[in-house]
């Protein structure tokens, strides 16, 4: 006969329950990444938790890896870049092109982090604080006087 009510710890083991819980494996890079985009890649897998990455974030996370690394690329360019050049118009114009494109790989590796919820943005801190502020001061229904003089 069957043991009713929920199965321990060991029971769960017995049954490979457990093994295959934690077994789980984290989300490998495709083979299409480079060294580089690989690091990001190892970087934003390892710091969740292991299910947070499924099959269907590959791509969305492979874009996210080459943005990051692009936009690394970039600031190593404008890091590197002599002041001297801003006398020449070409300079300038390299620079400004430099800033242009540092900032696009920046806005589109964070709507994509975003989009895969990497970011802190999801907690809005304005929201908390509204949230706080407006259950500090609400009252309860059964917690407000009662109005004898309201007509029904």
């Amino acid at each position: 006969m069957a043991q009713r009510g929920r199965k321990s710890a060991t029971g769960l083991t017995a049954s490979g329950f457990v093994a295959a819980v934690t077994s789980e494996k984290r989300l490998q890079p495709p083979a299409t990444l480079g060294d580089a985009d690989r690091a990001v890649w190892a970087e934003v897998v390892n710091d969740q938790p292991a299910s947070a990455f499924t099959v269907t974030h590959g791509p969305l996370l492979e874009m996210y890896c080459r943005h990051v690394t692009q936009s690394r690329l970039i600031a190593d360019d404008l890091l590197n870049f002599d002041r001297a050049w801003l006398a020449d118009d070409d300079g300038l114009k390299r620079y400004d092109t430099l800033l242009r494109m540092a900032d696009r790989e920046d806005k589109a590796a964070g709507q994509i982090a975003t989009r895969l919820r990497i970011t802190r943005q999801s907690v809005d801190q304005q929201t908390i604080a509204r949230a706080i502020n407006n259950n500090a001061t609400a009252r309860k229904p059964w917690e407000m006087p009662i109005d004898d003089t309201a007509e029904a």
